[in-house]
């Protein structure tokens, strides 16, 4: 309760060969009251250059916390650092790197997404969460928000995604792979985007039929507005569930 995490930003990099995520991460919190210990929900990862307040900061990785040791005092800090994991769930590599098939997603309903975020198994704790993540640029990436930047160098492409407003960790997603998608703009200008793999181009229409019927519909019907700044469908192979309705974003089996 003396700790509130209030932004995040991850810059991530995902390697489908390795099945690895390494990167750097920065956590702007507010301290209300004096505490010697801040907790970090981080299952088997590993981690360097971390620092409180661009210090140097004393730390013990338990293998499923990050806890910072030291005598934090009231007000705006930041903490930083970086990470290296092998996640055993949440973040899902289907396909073959050999074929060029890949696809990569997650699954964080939960308390999963510390597989390979360092983040809160804990749902009140909201943060917004701002990612660029890097990857083989054969392949796109999607994630919660909106795409404010895409750079490409050397051999790899930076997407970057940004929120405006606070969610739960477990909500935090991506999806990458090949795909393609459409855009409409529901009636009060949010935009719609519907993902599919391009051998699924003629399943688009039927599939998609809908949706932006039933988004205009729920808005109207229910008298508040859509909250978030896009809303975006996407389908992978080999999805553990039917669907997980992410901040945002919802990814479905592509069965469907």
């Amino acid at each position: 309760p003396w700790v509130d995490f209030k932004t995040v930003t991850g810059r991530i990099v995902i390697n489908p060969i390795e099945k690895s995520v390494q990167g750097t991460v920065s956590y702007m919190l507010e301290v209300s009251k004096p505490v010697d210990t801040i907790k970090i929900d981080a299952q088997n990862m590993e981690f360097t250059a971390v620092k409180w307040n661009q210090k140097e900061a004393g730390y013990i990785n338990t293998k499923k916390q990050l806890l910072l040791i030291g005598n934090f005092k009231k007000g705006k800090n930041s903490i930083s650092f970086h990470y290296e994991a092998k996640p055993k769930q949440a973040l899902y590599f289907v396909g073959s790197e050999d074929e060029n098939n890949v696809q990569v997603w997650t699954q964080g309903q939960g308390r999963y997404t510390s597989n390979w975020f360092p983040s809160f198994d804990d749902v009140n704790e909201k943060v917004i969460f701002n990612m660029e993540v890097a990857v083989d640029s054969k392949y796109q990436v999607v994630a919660n928000g909106v795409l404010k930047n895409k750079t490409t160098k050397d051999s790899l492409s930076y997407w970057e995604y940004k929120m405006q407003k606070p969610m739960s960790s477990y909500l935090l997603m991506l999806a990458i792979g090949k795909f393609e998608k459409e855009t409409l703009q529901s009636n009060s200008n949010i935009p719609l985007e519907f993902y599919y793999e391009a051998k699924d181009k003629y399943k688009l229409e039927p599939t998609y039929r809908y949706s932006k019927e039933i988004f205009d519909f729920l808005e109207t019907e229910i008298g508040v507005p859509y909250p978030w700044q896009n809303y975006k469908q996407i389908p992978v192979r080999d999805f553990l569930y039917a669907g997980m309705e992410n901040t945002g974003t919802t990814i479905f089996s592509d069965a469907y």
